[in-house]
Order: structure tokens, then C-alpha cells, then sequence
């Protein structure tokens, strides 16, 4: 096992069974929504005033949970936010997004109706991509730790 491994397994909350226990599924899916919010955002903005503050609104949520329920496990979260893995799924993203935004404006050109649900659709697309590999990301550093547990 790895130093990495090693420091994460050091901080992380432990079940009866000696096994690390991982984060809440629900605590990914509210990490895809910030992500995705800012386009969600731009998408609605036009026909709901109050759609604006979803990104400040979705922030609190995340520093309320941060500082309250994820309290034990927040050196845990650190740990899985700096691993490489991580940073890996934050430069696919951040790839993904660029080559979305690209082909969308793209397909748009060709396809007036669409660029109606530019937003919409990036929003949506990077909401599923960042909850699926910050989810598995976790699985795979849990298996890899848990796996002599």
C-alpha cells in the first residue's frame, strides 16, 4: 500500500468491522449539482429571478454539511479531494466541459433550436459525469484500502 493510502486509512472513520467507511452517496450527488449549477443557472435565469443564487445557495448547503454532518469525516475528504485520481477526474471534466461546449456550439450552428438547451444539457451532462466519478473514485481508493480489512 502506498504513503497515500497509508495517511488516508490513518484518518478515515472505521466501521465495527475494521473496514473504512465510505462518504454518503447523497454528499456526491450535492458535489455534481455545484458543479452543474452554474450552468443551470444560465439556463433558467431568464425565466426565474431566483434561480440565480443556486450556485451561493447550493455553496451554503455544502460549508453548512461540511462544518456539521461531514464533521468527522472531513480529513477523510481531503484526503480523497488530493488524491491523483481525483485531480484526474478534475482535468476530464474540465476536458469534458471544453469539449461539450465546443461541440454544442457546433452542433448549434447547424441546429438553431438547440442552442436553447446549450446550458441545459452541459449542466446536466457535467452533473452525471462529476456524482458517477467522484462516486467511483472513492470506490476504487476504498476497495484498494479495505482490501487487507
Amino acid at each position: 500500500m502506498n504513503r497515500y493510502l497509508m495517511r488516508e486509512a490513518e484518518v478515515a472513520p472505521r466501521t465495527g468491522s475494521g473496514k473504512i467507511e465510505g462518504l454518503p452517496g447523497w454528499y456526491f450527488v450535492l458535489v455534481g449539482l455545484l458543479v452543474a449549477s452554474n450552468d443551470l443557472s444560465l439556463q433558467f435565469s431568464d425565466r426565474y429571478s431566483w434561480v440565480v443564487y443556486l450556485p451561493l445557495a447550493l455553496v451554503a448547503v455544502h460549508l453548512t454539511l461540511w462544518f456539521t454532518l461531514l464533521n468527522r469525516r472531513r480529513k477523510y475528504l481531503r484526503a480523497v479531494w488530493r488524491s491523483k485520481q481525483a485531480l484526474a477526474l478534475v482535468a476530464v471534466l474540465f476536458a469534458l466541459r471544453l469539449g461539450l461546449q465546443f461541440g454544442l456550439a457546433k452542433l448549434t450552428d447547424d441546429a438553431a433550436p438547440l442552442h436553447s438547451y446549450t446550458h441545459l444539457v452541459l449542466g446536466l451532462a457535467m452533473l452525471v459525469v462529476t456524482t458517477a466519478g467522484a462516486w467511483f473514485d472513492q470506490w476504487l481508493i476504498l476497495r484498494v484500502v479495505n482490501r487487507d480489512a
